[in-house]
């Protein structure tokens, strides 16, 4: 299934930047700019801004967060929680390496 239009709580995949691979729930919009929170690096306070054409957008949804985060609450943890098991589901390492640091380097 893909996902034609943002939502609030949906979950979406970095594209291009440093934060490439890096999965973030949408907490705001802003035009064609998303406002993504991973509550770690990222709190729903203070959001990355990002456009839309460089992220995917994913076919899981999270309602119940966005709807805490509209009324002022703090959930970042429970943001975290879900982006984890969203993570092991998919398979992807990118989140278990934030930043995208290589653990292998090179010894010179």
């Amino acid at each position: 299934m893909k996902v034609q239009e943002p939502e609030l709580g949906g979950a979406a995949e970095s594209l291009v930047g440093r934060d490439k691979g890096r999965l973030y729930l949408i907490v705001g919009m802003r035009g064609e700019t998303l406002l993504l929170a991973d509550g770690k690096y990222r709190a729903a306070e203070n959001p990355k801004p990002k456009n839309r054409k460089h992220v995917r957008l994913l076919p899981r949804f999270y309602p119940e967060i966005a709807g805490r985060i509209g009324q002022g609450k703090d959930e970042n943890s429970e943001i975290r929680a879900a982006l984890k098991a969203l993570a092991q589901e998919r398979g992807n390492t990118a989140q278990s390496n934030p930043g995208g640091i290589d653990l292998c380097q090179k010894t010179m």
